[in-house]
Formats: C-alpha cells, structure tokens, sequence
C-alpha cells in the first residue's frame, strides 16, 4: 500500500494535475533524492479521511504535503506543513556530557562538555549540555512531536525526575512559521 501511495504522490509532484502544486513548484524545489522527488514521511494515521506523503523542499524548513484519500488512494489535496523541532536538553556547568547521560535511560543522546570548542572554534563551552530527539524528521505537526516526546519520557521518568534535579533541563520547541 506504501509503495503505491508514494507512487501516486511523486506523480503529482512530478506531473501536477492540482494548481496549488503547480504554484508551490513555480518558486520551490522538492529535494531529489536518486534524481526522485524524496519522500521524507507517509503518515497512515494523523488524519481521519486521508493518508498525507510529505516531501521536504529545497532550503527551506516546510514541506509540500500530497493528501490521498483513504477510501479510493486518490489524492484530493496538496498543500504544505511547517517543520517542528521538539527536544530536551539539560545542561550543568559542574556534570560531563557523559555524568549527564548517565543520569537517563534516553537514547540517543547529542551534546558536548564544558571547555570544547564550539563550532566555529573560536570560543569554548561554558557548560556541559546532553539533547534528546525522537525523532529527527521535521515533517510532523507540533502537536505529535510533543506527543513523541512525552511517549518516550514515559519510558525512563527517574531519569528525566534526576534530570531535573541535577541540571538545567527544558524543552525546546521549534517552528518554521
């Protein structure tokens, strides 16, 4: 079934039947990936009536979304959705990267220690800082990311509870609107 959604939305992409795809695709790109439209997501279940393909556009952090009807597989709509970050991070001037890693079960796990070089190399951390991400696709609504986030919380809540309690922690929530 996957595969012949896909197909049927890299059609539209590739060959637009709607004007609102035409539109999108006179002043944007959609990433290719194998000289194909990429297809960054296919989500089965978010909505009601329809099955939704995002494709991820050219520089910038929106997608072009083909919706396809869920009763006969044709597509009834196009249009686009912001990208969304959603994450945790803690930091401590005092813990390691990996101190703090220990203190939580949540993989996989990015950051840096005090004193590395930042990416520019030319200043130093002041901290020591761990990030989560589910899930690093930003072809989601926010309101899933959120949603996946506290899923995974569900599974290790001592070590989010000694997070809290031993670092600066918080949750970053990020929209390309």
């Amino acid at each position: 079934m996957k595969e012949e959604l896909i197909k049927k939305a890299i059609s539209e992409i590739e060959n637009p039947t709607f004007e609102t795809t035409k539109q999108y695709l006179e002043v944007h790109s959609v990433e290719l990936e194998n000289n194909r439209p990429k297809v960054e997501r296919i989500d089965l279940e978010s909505f009601d009536t329809t099955y939704a393909v995002y494709f991820p556009i050219q520089d910038e952090l929106f997608f072009l979304v083909v919706h396809l009807n869920k009763k006969n597989g044709e597509i009834n709509g196009v249009g686009t959705e912001n990208g969304q970050r959603v994450y945790l991070t803690a930091t401590s001037e005092h813990l390691t990267h990996n101190e703090l890693s220990d203190l939580t079960k949540l993989r996989p796990l990015t950051g840096c220690n005090k004193n590395d070089l930042r990416k520019n190399g030319k200043s130093k951390h002041t901290f020591s800082r761990i990030s989560f991400e589910p899930t690093k696709s930003q072809a989601y609504e926010l309101e899933q990311k959120l949603k996946i986030l506290l899923k995974e919380f569900e599974k290790d809540k001592n070590g989010i509870k000694k997070l809290t309690e031993k670092a600066e922690t918080y949750i970053s929530v990020c929209s390309s609107l």
